[in-house]
């Protein structure tokens, strides 16, 4: 999946020169999310269900081409918008017989597409963004017996999920450049995954969410 967004990026990065005779923006973006997640847990018929509530912070690069009252551009984060563990300890049948799982999970490849519509001539307008991400994910599993403790390994296989982004926005010119600020709304699809042992399927979706962001730009 990084060869997607390896590729983006070269044909980004050479058709700068290019773009640069059309009119177009690139620039900057810092976003933060406040969104809930939900993910749900089935090994060996026993089902964990866990909630949280998310912030975070992150930022990405943009480049877009201007339609007149309209544009549309391509969004891209190179660093990883979400990486983590989490530990899940289990009884497994009475105090000598526990289990604990421990998930490494890192989102990558985040990749968006969107197009934009101005809401008069006043620096206002409306913004509906596709976003793309790839989610890896690896568990280890560690039994303490009453004989000893052992410990294995699970991967996942990489799961590509999408999320839609709805945002109310307002641009500024400042003469070399223009600023932006965007509030508005997020949702995540489902992603579910099973194990490489085949013993373990996991279910995460993050819904709920508020998003605000603030670019920096240039137009060309």
């Amino acid at each position: 999946m990084k060869k997607i967004q390896t590729i983006l990026i070269t044909l980004l990065f050479a058709g700068f020169s290019t773009f640069s005779y059309a009119e177009g923006k690139m620039g900057l973006t810092i976003t933060g999310l406040d969104a809930h997640a939900d993910g749900e847990e089935v090994s060996r018929g026993a089902k964990q269900v866990r909630g949280e509530d998310i912030q975070g912070v992150f930022a990405s690069f943009f480049i877009e081409k201007d339609l007149g009252t309209m544009s549309v551009g391509l969004d891209i984060n190179p660093m990883d918008i979400a990486s983590g563990s989490v530990t899940n300890v289990r009884t497994c049948g009475g105090s000598f017989s526990c289990q604990t799982n421990t998930a490494e999970v890192e989102i990558t490849d985040n990749i968006g597409i969107y197009g934009t519509m101005d809401l008069g001539d006043n620096g206002a307008y409306v913004k509906a963004m596709v976003s793309s991400h790839n989610m890896e994910a690896t568990t280890n599993i560690m039994n303490i017996r009453e004989k000893g403790t052992s410990s294995t390994n699970s991967t996942y296989p990489d799961e590509r999920f999408f999320g839609g982004h709805l945002s109310l926005g307002y641009e500024r010119d400042l003469g070399d450049v223009f600023i932006r600020g965007e509030a508005g709304v997020s949702e995540y699809e489902k992603v579910t995954s099973k194990s490489s042992s085949g013993n373990t399927t996991v279910t995460a979706k993050i819904e709920s969410g508020i998003h605000a962001r603030i670019s920096i730009g240039k137009a060309f």
